[in-house]
């Protein structure tokens, strides 16, 4: 794809759209981008590096708005990002003794019945969370060993979602936000904020490492980076505006979205990690 205006435009609305829908529901979306910059005849490392280089700058623009608008654990984002780091590079060490392909079909999988759960609920009286049930529930969970149960399983998901995703090269917020919502039961615009932040913060890690490697093409994320930038920080605005109901159906939606790019990927034999989703 050769860069004159009509694909500076294409590109750059196909990449605010991601980057908005991203930033609304928690997840950079990588996975979906990265196609697109691979369109434009860049090498495989190189549309990797800027895909994440993209990806972080939206991340980091729509986790700011989430921060002014409160949407953030902080508790949650500490222990999930370090042991989510520490999984993640104990995963990269054993990437070359694994199945990639297997690995991404498992997580395609992970992800499908996450969207399936997430969809199928009825969000009714049983499973609707609201601010006063979260005040009541934190009331009622002062004791020790409810502190540890909690500290145990955000260490626990964190750790092993950083595994997998050092294992195939992803940061895996898909796999990480439905399991805050699910089994923490994080108030989802919370888990929104929070997995953003956490993304934003991994994906500058890796990004840093495919600078030092000049993995990357500086000319297409100047290109692409403003529009991610707009796009996650206006789509991170509407997060409060939809219910939890909306907020977890739309997140389903997207979410069978990644996993059905993911198969795509693996069935149109597409060899290369899609890192950062």
């Amino acid at each position: 794809m050769e860069i004159n205006f009509i694909n500076i435009l294409f590109l750059s609305s196909i990449g605010f759209i991601i980057s908005f829908i991203g930033g609304m529901v928690g997840l950079v979306l990588g996975v979906i981008r990265l196609p697109f910059i691979l369109s434009t005849g860049l090498s495989v490392t190189e549309s990797v590096g800027t895909n994440i280089g993209v990806s972080t700058l939206g991340a980091i623009t729509a986790a700011i708005q989430h921060i002014r608008n409160k949407n953030i654990s902080l508790t949650i984002f500490i222990i999930m990002a370090l042991t989510g780091a520490i999984g993640a590079f104990y995963g990269a060490s054993l990437t070359k003794n694994v199945p990639i392909n297997f690995l991404l079909i498992l997580v395609g999988l992970i992800i499908s019945y996450e969207s399936f759960i997430l969809l199928k609920e009825n969000n009714n009286n049983n499973d609707k969370i609201t601010t006063e049930s979260l005040l009541n529930l934190n009331q009622e969970s002062t004791s020790k060993n409810y502190y540890y149960y909690e500290f145990f399983l955000q260490s626990i998901i964190g750790f092993l979602v950083g595994i997998l995703g050092g294992l195939v090269g992803l940061v895996l917020g898909s796999i990480r936000l439905p399991a805050m919502i699910k089994i923490l039961k994080t108030e989802p615009k919370i888990a929104v904020g929070t997995n953003m932040l956490i993304s934003s913060v991994m994906g500058i890690s890796g990004f840093i490492s495919h600078v030092i490697s000049n993995e990357f093409n500086f000319l297409y994320l100047i290109i692409l980076g403003p529009s991610a930038m707009i796009g996650g920080f206006l789509g991170a605005r509407y997060t409060n505006r939809l219910s939890p109901t909306n907020l977890k159906r739309l997140i389903g939606i997207v979410l069978a979205i990644v996993a059905a790019t993911i198969f795509i990927s693996q069935i149109t034999e597409l060899k290369i990690f899609f890192i950062y989703n």
